[in-house]
């Protein structure tokens, strides 16, 4: 079985070590002919506690070399994931499975625009990455993979590729609930250690952190009980602190964005949860505060002083 990964972030330079070390032939479609570049010149660095490896993939900014890919991951931010679909799905295999393990919600949707939903997993992951450069990354913390699907055939090729590469993951009957907890916990953390500029961990230091923290992941998990999917509010903020404890270390995705003037996921993530919340009359002030301080951090670079 061949995979081919879509993406060289954090989490797509991740999984192409991952695949690396267990055998697994792969390629990786990365439309940044900068990062291309410099993997090619310099391989790809990965960071795990004071052990550094690197590594020399096959990647292009040609769609083309995912032609013979059995399992495709899908590692791009989620605005990006219709367009990446758009651009890989003439050059991959008719009968190929895609994997999301993206953060944010409408993932799927996306992908189902355009190829047929039995041949999507899709799943989340709490494994923290962070990219330190165009072609490096380091481990932020282990995690927990879930992956479900509506065809018994995807979900076999997924499983088999996991296994495989020595992963632990978790099969479910409704991905999308594992989806919607994936997005509340992110809801949790990522804004708010955005916002202060801080680490995952460092959320557990500071009161004030903390009960934003519970505060936003309480109108969330209202905001997906009202849509038909059964979370626990304290269930959550527990899940969502332990998250913290074991990503400790990490820069979450979101900061990293930040940091580098990038466009955040905080439509997928913190925006679905107002726009849901909102469908069903319930009131969201904290999302919403999050949200436009997020969007302001955003604009930041891009702002006039008049």
């Amino acid at each position: 079985m061949k995979a081919g990964i879509v993406g060289a972030g954090a989490l797509g330079a991740l999984f192409a070590h991952i695949f690396q070390r267990a055998g697994i032939p792969f390629s990786i479609y990365e439309k940044d002919q900068s990062v291309v570049d410099e993997v090619n010149s310099l391989g790809l660095t990965l960071k795990e506690n004071d052990i550094i490896d690197i590594i020399h993939p096959s990647i292009s900014t040609k769609p083309g070399i995912l032609t013979d890919a059995d399992v495709i991951m899908l590692f791009v931010k989620s605005y990006s994931t219709e367009d990446a679909v758009k651009d890989v799905i003439s050059s991959i295999k008719s009968d190929s499975t895609i994997v999301s393990l993206q953060n944010g919600l409408g993932n799927f949707e996306a992908i189902a625009k355009h190829i047929n939903s039995d041949r999507i997993v899709l799943g989340t992951t709490t494994i923290g990455a962070t990219k330190t450069g165009l072609s490096s990354v380091s481990l932020g913390g282990k995690g927990a993979i879930t992956i479900g699907s509506s065809s018994a055939d995807s979900i076999e090729r997924a499983d088999n590729l996991f296994s495989e590469a020595g992963l632990q993951f978790t099969r479910v009957f409704n991905p999308h609930i594992a989806v919607w907890k994936k997005a509340v916990i992110n809801a949790g953390i990522n804004p708010i250690a955005a916002i202060l500029d801080i680490k995952n961990g460092d959320i557990l230091q500071i009161p004030y952190a903390m009960e934003l923290q519970k505060q936003v992941v309480t109108e969330s998990v209202k905001a997906a009980k009202a849509a038909g999917i059964p979370l626990d509010t304290d269930t959550m903020l527990k899940e969502v602190g332990e998250i913290c404890l074991k990503t400790s270390a990490n820069i979450c995705s979101m900061l990293q964005d930040i940091h580098n003037g990038r466009k955040t996921e905080i439509d997928s993530i913190i925006g679905v949860v107002i726009e849901t919340a909102a469908q069903y009359n319930i009131p969201a002030p904290v999302a919403e505060t999050l949200y436009l301080l997020i969007k302001g951090l955003e604009s930041k670079k891009t702002a006039v002083i008049i």
